[in-house]
């Protein structure tokens, strides 16, 4: 089968955390015998396309492991204009469409990550070439209300051009019911892609060496770090040491090492700035526990990557954690509850040895590995040629 992948943001290369599960997708699907190709537009402010420390260039096309990818960088110069900025977007992916087209061939189905704005182009462009859609929803700013008026009708007219339509979570699915009600009763739900990068667990023993809790998240006020060091100050281990190391960086950095220094931990808490995704299967490999402390997630990939590698998980009900994190993988917390949270980690790391590293990612693997995934999107592709009147065969 051939599919074409149009994303709404995209890796600019290998170890670019952005989109990363987009691209992982592509790489599972491409191992698990499809012919693939990537059509990644990638919108850049001014800022980002001129840094003051240079980048190296973005290829226009490069064969990434095996997949054709076509990139084109875009200046989001209507950002206030409604419609400006999607309509640049339209531009771009359809110049890479139609040079894909021409040097790799039509594909039999175009799956679209996130209806803004890939899904929108996708829907339209899809339809005029008699090529089956398919569009998975990502984003959290339906749950959020970050949209405006604009941009939801975008997202609902591209649900209506959409064969399929699949939410990473259930909780993403219900909100997308919900916010565009011409999809209403279409969304399934297909979980993202973890990379098969992550080695087999290793036991850690936790009686003399300190007991380590991981947080991997952007520092946005929506990640939660400031109740995890409330958290991590209330902890009870019974005499245990304890370690709280943070990875990622952003806006509220500054203000959460102020934080651990305020509530006296700071000689306890780690800050190992942004970390690569080829890096994070090291990590989680010199940790005990794994922490998502977010106040809503789409998925949580962190948690199920924590899985992968026999890590157990403390994790908010904020949306995607819910579909991943079982009883027997760790424990679930409401969000914005310290508490809670510092109860749950404690809980964790007193009974530690009850979590069997080996069942948790055998468990994890069963569920999000590049060949589980990629076999319920096979499955789904399938039923939808066979039952999709529009057929690719106009383009021949």
């Amino acid at each position: 089968m051939h599919i074409l992948i149009l994303p709404s943001w995209y890796p600019d290369h290998s170890n670019d955390i952005k989109g990363v599960f987009f691209r992982d997708q592509a790489q599972a699907l491409a191992n698990y015998g499809h012919t693939v190709g990537v059509v990644a537009p990638q919108m850049r402010s001014l800022r980002a396309l001129f840094p003051k420390k240079k980048k190296s260039k973005v290829p226009h096309f490069e064969m990434d492991e095996g997949v054709p990818t076509y990139r084109s960088q875009i200046l989001a110069a209507l950002p206030r204009i409604p419609y400006g900025n999607y309509l640049l977007y339209k531009r771009a992916a359809r110049i890479l469409l139609a040079n894909y087209v021409q040097e790799i061939g039509w594909p039999d189905l175009i799956h679209a990550h996130s209806t803004l704005f890939a899904g929108a182009v996708a829907s339209e462009w899809g339809n005029e070439n008699r090529i089956p859609v398919v569009i998975t929803e990502h984003s959290s700013g339906f749950a959020r209300n970050l949209f405006r008026p604009w941009k939801l009708k975008v997202a609902d007219k591209a649900t209506q051009g959409a064969q399929s339509c699949i939410a990473v979570s259930p909780s993403l699915r219900d909100v997308l019911h919900q916010q565009l009600p011409s999809s209403k009763g279409r969304w399934e739900w297909i979980p993202n892609v973890v990379a098969d990068r992550f080695n087999d667990p290793i036991p850690k023993g936790s009686s003399s060496e300190p007991i380590r809790f991981l947080n991997i998240a952007s520092m946005t006020e929506n990640k939660g770090q400031n109740d995890l060091l409330k958290a991590f100050k209330k902890l009870n281990i019974n005499g245990k040491t304890a370690e709280l190391w943070i990875a990622g960086d952003g806006p509220i950095q500054a203000k959460i090492r102020e934080m651990a220094d305020r509530l006296s931990i700071s000689s306890q808490v780690h800050f190992l700035g942004q970390v690569a995704p080829d890096q994070v299967p090291s990590l989680l490999q010199q940790v005990h526990v794994v922490v998502v402390s977010s106040h809503y997630e789409t998925f949580g990939v962190v948690a199920a990557e924590a899985l992968m590698a026999g890590t157990p998980v403390v994790a908010t009900r904020c949306g995607g954690p819910e579909c991943i994190v079982t009883e027997r993988d760790g424990l679930l917390v409401p969000t914005h509850a310290p508490q809670p949270m510092a109860e749950a980690m404690s809980y964790i790391a007193i009974n530690y040895s009850e979590y069997d590293p080996y069942a948790i990612a055998e468990r994890a693997r069963s569920r999000f590995s590049g060949t589980a995934v990629a076999g319920q999107l096979t499955h789904h592709y399938e039923h939808l040629l066979v039952s999709s009147s529009n057929v690719p065969e106009a383009n021949t």
